[in-house]
């Protein structure tokens, strides 16, 4: 594909996790509840509720969020408010902020992850998008709750008496493979929302480096630095499957991991868009087995704008994108 300036990626893809406590919601008693959800499942021809463990699209979005700050100070980035400097992403109580652009220019961790600053009612879009994580439809997704103790002692080394000598505490972990899917909408880096050209309002190196740091925070993030309770569960976390997509023009979304067929559903959304609008676009993936990649192929058939790229590892997919990205920006 030819270079442009602009980018639209698109992400879906499984993780494989286990006795992960990533995403609490409360206490119940002594016992530290994770967050959960009711989903559609296909039962038997018909439909039924179940009740599952998630992780938030809060908390991946965070994370996200955590990460692109850290990359893009790695990459001499510097215009960043107090507040996302310090990793705080809420309502900006930035009161001299009375216009889209004043924030643009001024942070690019509200540039890229929108804000809202509701005394002057300005906000902006986030220009990443993430889902819940959903463990897969076709496979049993379970939680056990695990009793803790946290003992107290004197200086004399004895355990105190009384109830605050042993103090009991549970708490719940998950074990599932999980889907997800993430669309970055790069074009708008650095780029008014709300005006109608569009006006680019900081420097095309300043650009680049918001979109390159919001790429590579997809590698700490998919490699499992996600998430609450790790500092004593770090969970065993491994990508089974990434697919991505990429154009130089809007895509459609990917359709969420949880799905048995997620990578066929993709292809066909992404051959049928590409070949009825013109946009010519890459499908990267990773872990995807030969039978399954058989049926993508069929579903490209007859779109000459959409390419099947297959990477060895979830790892280089990431890279393409950041190759990729980095040769269209540079017609900024």
């Amino acid at each position: 594909m030819e270079g442009g300036d602009s980018m639209y990626v698109r992400l879906a893809g499984r993780v494989r996790v286990n006795a992960a406590s990533l995403n609490a919601q409360g206490t119940a008693g002594n016992v530290i509840e994770l967050a959960r959800a009711h989903i559609l499942l296909e039962v038997g021809g018909s439909y039924e509720l179940v009740e599952v463990p998630v992780i938030t699209g809060n908390s991946l979005k965070h994370w996200h969020f955590v990460h692109f700050v850290s990359a893009y100070k790695g990459l001499g980035g510097a215009s960043l408010c107090k507040w996302c400097n310090r990793l705080i992403g809420y309502r900006s109580p930035d009161k001299e902020g009375r216009s889209e652009e004043y924030f643009v220019r001024n942070c690019a961790g509200e540039d890229l992850h929108g804000f809202l600053q509701p005394e002057n009612n300005v906000r902006r879009e986030s220009l990443v998008k993430v889902s819940f994580l959903l463990p897969v439809e076709n496979m049993e997704a379970r939680f056990d709750t695990v009793t803790h103790n946290r003992v107290v002692f004197t200086e004399e080394g004895r355990i105190e008496r009384g109830e605050q000598g042993m103090m009991l505490f549970k708490r719940q972990y998950a074990s599932a493979i999980y889907g997800f899917s993430i669309s970055l909408d790069l074009e708008y880096v650095g780029r008014l929302l709300y005006d109608a050209n569009h006006r680019m309002v900081v420097d095309p190196e300043e650009a680049r480096r918001r979109g390159k740091a919001a790429l590579l925070a997809l590698i700490p993030l998919l490699a499992g630095e996600v998430g609450a309770s790790r500092s004593r569960a770090q969970p065993a976390w491994k990508v089974e499957e990434l697919i991505a997509a990429w154009a130089l023009k809007p895509l459609p979304p990917l359709v969420h991991g949880h799905y048995r067929d997620y990578v066929e559903e993709s292809a066909k959304t992404l051959a049928v868009f590409s070949r009825l609008s013109g946009t010519r676009a890459e499908l990267i993936t990773y872990g995807v087995s030969g039978s399954i990649l058989k049926g993508v192929r069929e579903a490209m058939e007859g779109s000459e704008n959409l390419s099947l790229i297959e990477k060895p590892s979830w790892q280089d997919v990431i890279m393409h994108l950041v190759e990729r990205y980095e040769s269209c920006s540079s017609g900024r």
